[in-house]
Order: structure tokens, then sequence, then C-alpha cells
């Protein structure tokens, strides 16, 4: 599978087009540009524009000046989400006919998240995108590893977009594994973060997680972790 990657001046205007509050100096001819790296952008006839993004085409008007009108831009943010984006992505994974067949596992801690995209029946067949906090600051640089760690005596905020970015990224999936690290606990756990996200925000996509299970991840290699995210999703073929 071909993946549009996400780098350089992309990544701050990916940012942009997520900031909160909503960004009034995104640059459309930056928008066009970068949208015709990972998509198309097409002008029509009328002076509006055809913005294509993972299957997903919606039609903004030209701003009269160089910056978009912060709603187009909450719109853009919205076709962003939908193709599978968000402030954080390396790449656009181009869609492929037999995407929505495919179960998913997300390993996922505060550093980043692994989504796996995966035939359980089938060893080998398995597509990769990985997901990062966008974190300007770098806090989250210095979230515990390990026991007894802090940041400036307590946790850095959460980036709830991180959680909306994750779910994004496999809403076309049947069945969801998902695998954190450590006990999973506590209630800052990555895992329980996004599973309080998944509850309060995201009910369809809940309804598809059929397992979760705790590892260390920093032990664990990606073969061990396929095969454990085969083992739970094969386990509830089963039931």
């Amino acid at each position: 599978m071909m993946h549009a990657r996400i780098h350089g001046h992309d990544r701050t205007t990916l940012a942009l087009i997520f900031n909160h509050p909503t960004s009034e100096n995104l640059e459309w001819r930056e928008v066009v540009a970068f949208v015709d790296r990972i998509g198309t952008s097409e002008e029509k006839p009328d002076g509006n524009w055809s913005l294509s993004l993972g299957g997903r085409a919606w039609t903004f008007p030209q701003p009269p000046h160089k910056d978009m009108d912060p709603r187009e831009v909450e719109r853009l943010r919205h076709l962003m989400e939908e193709a599978g984006l968000s402030a954080h992505s390396t790449e656009l994974m181009a869609p492929g006919p037999a995407s929505a067949e495919n179960d998913a596992l997300i390993v996922v801690d505060h550093h980043e998240a692994r989504i796996y995209r995966l035939d359980p029946e089938t060893v080998g067949k398995t597509a990769e995108t990985t997901l990062r906090p966008y974190d300007p600051h770098g806090y989250i640089h210095h979230l515990t590893h390990k026991e007894g760690g802090t940041y400036p005596g307590q946790r850095a905020p959460e980036n709830m977009a991180f959680y909306d970015g994750i779910v994004a990224s496999v809403r076309d999936a049947p069945r969801i594994a998902i695998v954190g690290h450590g006990t999973g606990t506590g209630k800052s756990s990555a895992m329980s973060v996004l599973s309080r996200r998944l509850g309060e925000h995201h009910h369809a996509t809940q309804g598809r997680v059929v397992a979760t299970a705790n590892v260390d991840l920093s032990a664990a290699t990606d073969g061990q972790l396929l095969a454990l995210g085969r083992t739970m999703l094969n386990r509830d073929a089963g039931s």
C-alpha cells in the first residue's frame, strides 16, 4: 500500500489546520500546495476549489485574501479528520479496496500510537502507520517512562487531538484490539485516556473494540505485538 508522507513544512501546515483556537493566518496557497502533495486540488470554473484526500472531496471557496476564513479552516479540519489525519500524522495511507475488511491493532502510550491494519488469520499481511502527539514545546518527550518520573511536578496535559486522530485512523475497521503500556490501572495511562475518549465521544468506534491488554511496550518487539493482536482478535472471533 502506498503512503503519502508528511514532513518538513507540511507538518507546520497540518498543525495550523488543527490548531485550537482555529487559526486566522492559514495561507490558502500553502493549503493547496499541501493538499497537492498528499492528494489532489482542482480549481472549478465558478472559482471554487475541490480538495480531495483519502477518497473524500470537499469544495472550498477561493478566499478573497491570502488567509482562509476560520470557518473554512474548521471545514478543512473536518476533511482532514475524515481522511484519517490529525495534527500529529506523519503519513496519509492510500485507500485500498480491502481496507474496510482489515481489523486494527492499536498499540498506544503517551509518546505515540502504532496502528496496524491486519488480517488476523494471515501472518504477514499488515500495514502500519504511526501517530505522535503534536508537541511543539517538547512536553511529551519528558513524560515518564520510569516509575517516579515527573514533568515539572505534574503530568503534562493530554492532547485530545492525539486520541481523536487514533480513532479517525481505525474508523472503518470492523474489529479493534488495543494494547497499552504497563499495568494500565492508572487514570493517566494512554489506553485509559483513549478508552474514556471513545466512551465520551466515539460510541460507534467504542462498540467495535473487542479486546484490550497491557504489556511492557519497552520490551515487546513488533512481532510479539502483532502476534498478541492476532490472538486477541482470534479469541473474539471464536467466542
